[in-house]
């Protein structure tokens, strides 16, 4: 069986520069905290729990020391709060997402609606609506956005989630312009890694016989290259480690590709392609 690992693998920049920060705060020796998971894979955050960082859910659990920020950003009012206990942070925050954040704090202050194309439940969401704390609206896609309760006379802006698909934002575009609002203003914020990952998946998956995307089920990322790879081929599977591979996946495939989200390390991905050539072995 032949294995075709797609162009965009492993670590992107602003999750490399997540851990690196971590470590290096680890290094010092100090208690030290992240509120919540610092990046959606559970190998790593596993690994970094060992060297000593410890999740907590709430600052209110924060009594010392200093806390590092995830990758996926901080709601403003939360990182107020921390500052005034006292507290040191680590702030991780990915750069896009930095920029997402400047995006829609001006926007916001300008008096725009500003609607985020997004997961509301993801932390990286919840943080980018409390920079526009006016009025902001977050839909998933278009079937949400034609529920949107926008005016003739609304000057809207429209954002995105960082690792969202260009194909679902671009719906929610032509979607919203039907409302025909007095002034639009669209900002495409979806990381540049995120897309050409996506992409690289979705050529690939188009030349394979099996599909493999590897990766946490709470990470964004991973969950939009399951879907867009699912699109061009129904024999892909969403995995998070080697453990979970099935021999049935394997039945009748001649090729296999295999693409990981944003924040899977290369070591799991490894560990994948090594089971896979068991697997290959065992039903030849």
């Amino acid at each position: 069986m032949k294995i075709v690992l797609a162009e965009k693998t492993g670590f992107c920049f602003g999750v490399k520069r997540a851990v690196a920060m971590a470590e290096e705060a680890l290094g010092k020796k100090e208690p030290i905290c992240s509120l919540g998971s610092i990046i959606h894979n559970k190998q790593v955050v596993r690994d970094l729990s060992r060297k000593g960082l410890k999740v907590v859910k709430n600052i209110d659990d924060i009594t010392e020391g200093t806390v590092v920020v995830s990758s996926h950003g901080i709601s403003p009012k939360v990182a107020k709060d921390i500052v005034k206990r006292g507290i040191k942070i680590i702030d991780t925050t990915c750069p896009f997402v930095l920029n997402a954040q400047k995006i829609a704090k001006r926007l916001s202050e300008k008096g725009y609606v500003v609607v985020i194309v997004g997961d509301s439940k993801h932390p990286e969401v919840k943080a980018l609506v409390d920079f526009a704390p006016k009025r902001v609206f977050v839909v998933k896609d278009k079937h949400q956005a034609v529920r949107l309760r926008l005016k003739k006379d609304d000057r809207v802006s429209i954002i995105s989630q960082t690792t969202q698909s260009m194909t679902n934002f671009l719906d929610v575009v032509k979607t919203i312009s039907g409302y025909a609002p007095k002034e639009m203003t669209i900002f495409n914020t979806i990381c540049h890694d995120a897309e050409n990952r996506q992409e690289r998946a979705r050529q690939l998956a188009g030349k394979v016989d099996l599909m493999l995307v590897v990766g946490g089920r709470d990470s964004a990322n991973t969950k939009r290259l399951f879907e867009v790879c699912k699109k061009v081929l129904d024999n892909s599977h969403l995995l998070e480690s080697e453990g979970e591979l099935k021999e049935k996946w394997f039945e009748s495939v001649k090729t296999a590709g295999i693409t990981s989200g944003a924040s899977t390390p290369e070591w799991v991905i490894k560990k994948v392609v090594k089971k896979i050539g068991s697997i290959s072995r065992k039903i030849s």
